[in-house]
């Protein structure tokens, strides 16, 4: 009897075959996403691998298409999110193939068997992300029954032409509003006890911001746990200590910018918040200028962004600092009776 793998397998072009990704398929697969990448979005494989040792996620189910070479020309992977699941059911899903192998059968041969799997696990919703430059994307992915619904907005400001001189002492800025401004090194750099009570205040901190910006998909009500958090948030590649600003009051945290900075010489920042009673004073441009003035001493040359387009507040500030928007991300979604 013909298993769901070999319906697959008998619709694809006969140069190629498919299989079940495994987990020391991870690099490679990496490798493959980054032909694609512009600099911000780009990941070194050793960083994935860091994230995901970090952060394993049991939901993962990838097919990875493969040429009689061994090479990867598409993969498609579907995950429930792990610790990170959204409270509505929604799944995400990624697909990509090679040029030379799309418009034959492909890439609908996998997203039929992996739409399969998330529905049997008992997704609620499918979510995807279409670049703004990859227009036939959006057009397989409305021809497959799916919808856009939201958009986000990567931007990139060249770090060498900003001129900091338009603006504020940051400092000041916070002093104004009687908030210290600290970097992750400087918070950190205590006894180890010190470090891990700064990092618990600041998780709660975290979760309550970002359970306030307009995502895609809902955020679950609580963090993960402390132990799972502190690998993913504060320690290994995603975060860069130096250029990680947080905001202070009276030694509690009330914002911060976090700033990952990539081997391939760009950084990017993963996640900029101020809890709302802070709100309209300042500091989250504040804390940007100290990440921009930090990146800039070690000569990063490219910083990136991504913010939903309902967050037109960030937006603004990231427009005022001269961040140069690319085409909008559309997500999409598909939703199951």
């Amino acid at each position: 009897m013909a298993t769901d793998l070999d319906v697959v397998a008998k619709r694809l072009p006969p140069e190629l075959r498919v299989r079940v990704g495994e987990d020391a398929d991870l690099e490679r697969t990496i490798d493959f996403q980054n032909r694609w990448a512009d600099a911000g979005r780009w990941i070194s494989p050793a960083a994935a691998r860091a994230m995901w040792a970090a952060l394993p996620d049991p939901t993962r189910f990838a097919l990875l298409v493969e040429d009689g070479r061994g090479e990867i020309q598409a993969i498609a992977v579907t995950s429930g999110g792990g610790l990170f699941a959204p409270p509505d059911g929604s799944w995400r899903v990624t697909l990509r193939v090679a040029p030379e192998w799309r418009r034959r059968g492909v890439a609908r041969s996998l997203l039929t068997r992996i739409e399969g799997h998330a529905r049997e696990k008992g997704a609620k919703r499918l979510i995807s992300a279409v670049r703004g430059d990859e227009p036939e994307g959006a057009a397989f992915a409305e021809a497959n029954g799916y919808r856009p619904f939201h958009q986000r907005i990567d931007a990139y400001i060249e770090i060498a032409g900003f001129d900091a001189s338009k603006f504020e002492d940051p400092d000041e800025i916070a002093r104004r509003a009687g908030v210290e401004l600290a970097t992750f090194a400087e918070k950190q750099s205590g006894t180890p006890e010190e470090t891990e009570a700064f990092q618990r205040g600041l998780l709660p901190v975290i979760w309550e911001m970002a359970r306030d910006v307009p995502a895609p998909t809902p955020m679950p009500a609580q963090p993960p746990p402390f132990e799972v958090a502190r690998k993913m948030f504060f320690e290994g590649p995603g975060n860069d200590p130096a250029s990680t600003i947080v905001a202070l009051r009276d030694g509690r945290p009330v914002g911060v910018t976090a700033t990952m900075v990539k081997e391939n010489g760009a950084a990017y920042t993963n996640f900029t918040g101020v809890v709302r009673a802070e709100r309209g004073k300042g500091l989250a441009l504040a804390m940007k200028l100290r990440a921009l003035r930090e990146l800039r001493t070690r000569g990063v040359k490219l910083f990136g962004t991504t913010n939903d387009e309902a967050n037109a507040a960030m937006r603004g500030i990231n427009k005022r600092l001269g961040y140069v928007p690319e085409p909008p991300t559309t997500m999409y979604e598909k939703r199951f009776s």
